[in-house]
């Protein structure tokens, strides 16, 4: 048997053994969903720069917020993206997690647009990604405690080929204004083989509902040379109850190219509207890309509108 089948098959393990466990009845008569996205409260960590971080991830909508929601939450979003080189794109988009008590607490479906290697966890700013279908996967936490976590994740692709990851999360506050966290996933994807990705983040919070985030991102793959890396800058500000902005630079490349592939930076303005559950988005842009080291650099704007309807508990 080939290294991959038999990885595949051994990934495939911990979830037999957990839904092989007596079904446990759900300890709480907590809904299973309720309306309102809003944080007003902060009371869910005992750091102040992460207790910001997740609240205003929250709000703007970033996607490990909702796949790393302690409770089952979903985003059904309608997209539409242009490009001054590539024109129009519309979607409709559904994102988030469904927690499954009744087998174990443990065990959860993600909705996500990643391929199995885990980077819709880690992204900080959709801008920066081409959009992808939806996949569904089952995801399975095999440990945690207060600065580590352990999470197996299974899926199946479009044409039925297996789709699975692990991936170790590590967060840590250093102070009271700053915290830091750093995440590595490994995964196979059959017909494209094992790949890497590492993320190291830093938060720095400020008084007025604002932090300052840096972002660095390594990527290996078996199905491309080199390693791609990127690292950005992004600044995230809620303004008022109903209103947020934020605004981001990055630069990406790859380790065989001779020549930083990408520059880019744009904004994100959003707001809550008529239900608690309802955003409306905008996020001009632009980029400055290279193809190859004997082309020309290409400039491009672009524009993302969005319409949300978000569900999920408050707290």
């Amino acid at each position: 048997m080939h290294l991959h089948r038999i990885f595949s098959v051994a990934c495939l393990l911990p979830a037999f053994w957990v839904l092989a466990k007596p079904v446990q009845a759900q300890e709480d008569n907590k809904p299973f969903f309720g309306l309102g996205w809003l944080d007003q409260t902060r009371d869910f960590s005992s750091n102040r720069a992460d207790a910001m971080a997740q609240s205003l991830d929250r709000f703007f909508g970033v996607p490990r917020s909702d796949v790393e929601a302690a409770y089952s939450s979903l985003r059904l979003i309608t997209e539409s993206r242009w490009n001054e080189n590539e024109g129009m794109d519309y979607r409709l988009r559904l994102r988030g997690t469904v927690h499954l008590p009744g087998v174990t607490e443990r065990l959860r479906l993600i909705f996500s647009e990643d391929q199995g290697e885990g980077t819709s966890y880690y992204n900080q700013n959709e801008l920066l990604e081409k959009p992808r279908s939806t996949r569904l996967n089952l995801e399975l936490n095999l440990g945690e405690n207060d600065n580590h976590r352990i999470d197996f994740r299974v899926g199946l692709r479009s044409s039925l080929k297996l789709r699975s990851s692990v991936r170790y999360r590590y967060t840590k506050p250093l102070g009271e204004k700053y915290f830091n966290r750093f995440t590595q996933s490994l995964y196979f994807i059959d017909g494209k083989g094992f790949g890497s990705f590492s993320q190291y983040q830093l938060d720095k919070s400020f008084d007025n509902d604002q932090i300052l985030r840096w972002s660095n991102e390594l990527k290996a793959e078996e199905s491309f040379d080199g390693l791609e890396w990127s690292s950005s800058l992004q600044q995230l500000w809620r303004f008022s109850d109903t209103g947020g902005l934020s605004v981001f630079a990055r630069v990406a490349g790859n380790t065989e190219h001779d020549y930083t592939a990408l520059y880019q930076v744009g904004l994100r303005i959003r707001r809550n509207f008529s239900r608690p559950w309802l955003f409306w988005e905008l996020g001009p842009g632009y980029s400055w890309e290279k193809q190859a080291s004997h082309l020309p650099r290409d400039g491009s704007a672009f524009l993302v509108a969005r319409l949300e309807m978000a569900i999920g508990r408050q707290q």
